[in-house]
């Protein structure tokens, strides 16, 4: 080997080691800054006849498993879901109170419940009846606020929404910048590895508010989708819209239809500038944007259910009577008449038969409407699950009702108006393919002595305030009940017709106390529990300790949910971290070698000199 190709091949060494050690020193510089991956340079023999002539620099790396980093980023976005959901349910569950709290929901109806059963022990004491009202004011109170407080959630949502879209069309800006300059730097020849850490970085934000899919290309470039196969970048960002609406109440649902959604859509806009609607085709399920939609669509919504049951049910137990069908035959024919005189909007008649020839038994819930714009209904206007709803527009008159009842039965059946408000329904008499069992009606009363013991006690404060009655027309009045129910003023003005349910009682009288008191704790009720769910039966004070009951496991759940994936989430981070990280011991084990390399590479410079001297003196 000549000397001059000796001084070049340990020229080009110290050139290398340079590199080299430029990089031990920028992995010790940054071995806590955040996103940093350790990153290596490799060497290349550059062989010319067979000899090595120099050794060069040719690429610098990153060292990261790129397996563990995608599924660190899926668990990035289980992460801020489940983080979300524990939020926001942690919240509700204090709203409701801890069962057997002070200001607990299930404490506040017992308390009323309580105030009924001294009122039952002294009608006539006049400092017991205002202790009704005053415990009727605070349960009402709690309902009230838990109801605006839990809109106020929602609202929230809306809003945080409408900012993390915002955040995410920032990230993949950022992300379409810094990936393009990646492809140029690539192309020319230079390693992009710091750009290709801050893209990274870029990636696990994003994939905190929506699960990603990430696919390498060619020149370092990637292509980023959501887990739903949505695109997020692709050479070019994909942009999103949302407008959060203003105001967010109960009856505020978002709907797939956006000329009847009442809440903000996030929308891609696609190239020729249309809105493709994603919360519809569920293009954000996961990540922190598909939790905050699900709770302000559904989780939440449920629990506004849930007081809005609570609250119909209260006033239901102390308004509604029973009307009896009375029996009715018309030759081999048999059936009942049924008094509607006392029905009001959203009051239900029901009618039950048997199919002789199946043996199974049908029960129809006609509903009173007074439009039919209101019609048709769905069944889950009632609180039960074994009936067909059907409603029934009474502006007609009963000639009307009678046809519409007529064409909803069938056949089988004859539907007549006998006379005033009296719907009679027969059977088939000797065909003898149907037989009815009963045909009866829950009324509501709208004054305070009217119906026996029976007296709208909580009204609807958002109609007036107005009799409650469960109306269907627009949107059914029993959504956000929780938030308008009020108690009937007319009752406060004169505490003594919490006694006296017509003129002939006295002050002393125990039957309308005894009855309130027996409505609220021991008669039960149909409500509605679970979204989707079959309705429960049960008292109103039992549906009141079952509402906390399921929140307080509601908001456990999303806690246990949370701290399991945080463990899930810090093994598969230590896992990533445990290739890409740098390691301080390691690297100073490197340098020490490199500066021996270094010695050794300057030695042979110094050798080749003291030489070529050597040469030049002979």
């Amino acid at each position: 080997m000549a000397l001059s190709t000796a001084l070049t091949i340990a020229q080009s060494g110290l050139r290398a080691t340079n590199r080299e050690l430029e990089v031990v020193s920028s992995n010790i510089t940054n071995a806590n800054t955040v996103g940093y991956t350790r990153k290596t340079s490799n060497r290349e023999d550059l062989v010319l006849n067979g000899q090595v002539t120099s050794v060069v620099n040719t690429t610098m790396q990153r060292t990261l498993d790129e397996v563990a980093q995608k599924q660190f980023w899926s668990e990035t976005a289980a992460t801020g879901y489940a983080s979300t959901l524990n939020q926001y349910l942690g919240q509700v569950d204090a709203l409701l109170g801890q069962p057997g709290g002070s200001n607990a929901l299930d404490t506040l109806v017992n308390e009323f419940g309580s105030s009924l059963q001294k009122l039952q022990t002294s009608p006539d004491d006049e400092a017991t009846r205002l202790e009704v009202f005053n415990e009727a004011a605070v349960l009402v109170q709690k309902l009230n606020e838990t109801s605006e407080a839990i809109q106020g959630l929602r609202q929230n949502a809306e809003f945080e929404i409408e900012e993390t879209v915002a955040n995410l069309n920032g990230y993949l800006q950022n992300i379409d910048s810094i990936d393009s300059k990646i492809q140029e730097m690539t192309l020319n020849g230079v390693d992009p590895v710091g750009l290709m850490d801050q893209r990274d970085m870029l990636i696990t934000q994003l994939s905190e508010l929506v699960p990603v899919r990430v696919e390498h290309g060619e020149n370092n470039s990637v292509k980023i989708s959501t887990t739903n196969g949505v695109s997020l970048y692709d050479q070019a960002a994909s942009e999103f819209e949302f407008t959060a609406y203003g105001t967010v109440s109960a009856e505020t649902e978002w709907n797939a239809d956006p000329a009847q959604s009442m809440l903000g859509s996030i929308s891609l806009k696609n190239s020729n500038g249309g809105l493709l609607d994603m919360t519809s085709s569920g293009g954000f399920d996961g990540g922190t944007i598909g939790a905050l939609i699900e709770l302000r669509d559904d989780v939440l919504v449920e629990a506004q259910n849930q007081l809005d049951s609570l609250a119909d049910g209260m006033a239901d137990a102390f308004s509604k009577f029973d009307v009896e069908g009375v029996a009715a035959t018309s030759g081999a024919q048999a059936g009942f008449d049924l008094d509607l005189s006392d029905l009001q909007s959203g009051d239900v008649f029901t009618f039950t038969y048997q199919d002789v020839g199946t043996g199974d038994t049908n029960t129809v819930s006609f509903v009173r409407a007074e439009t039919a714009l209101s019609l048709p209904l769905v069944d889950d206007v009632t609180a039960r699950n074994d009936d067909r709803v059907v409603g029934i527009d009474f502006s007609g008159g009963m000639a009307s009702v009678a046809a519409q009842v007529q064409t909803a039965l069938g056949a089988a059946f004859t539907v007549s108006n006998p006379s005033g408000n009296s719907l009679r329904v027969l059977d088939d008499g000797a065909a003898n393919t149907v037989d009815i069992q009963s045909f009866d009606a829950k009324a509501t009363a709208t004054g305070l002595q009217q119906e026996a013991t029976a007296l709208p006690f909580f009204v609807d404060s958002g109609t007036g305030p107005g009799i409650y009655s469960g109306e269907v027309e627009g949107i059914p009045q029993q959504v956000g009940f929780a938030g308008r129910i009020a108690i009937n003023s007319a009752l406060v003005d004169d505490p003594s017709l919490l006694v006296k349910y017509d003129s002939s009682a006295g002050a002393s009288d125990q039957t309308r106390p005894s009855a309130l008191y027996d409505a609220l704790t021991n008669t039960e009720l149909q409500f509605t529990y679970q979204s989707g769910g079959a309705p429960v039966t049960m008292t109103v004070d039992e549906f009141a300790r079952q509402i906390i009951s399921y929140q307080a496991e509601q908001a456990n759940t999303a806690q246990t949910r949370l701290e399991g994936q945080e463990i899930v989430m810090n093994n598969v981070q230590a896992r990533f971290e445990s290739t890409s990280n740098v390691d301080i011991d390691i690297e100073l084990a490197n340098l020490l070698e490199l500066q021996t390399a270094y010695s050794a590479n300057a030695r042979v410079m110094t050798a080749v000199k003291e030489m070529m001297d050597a040469l030049m003196r002979i």
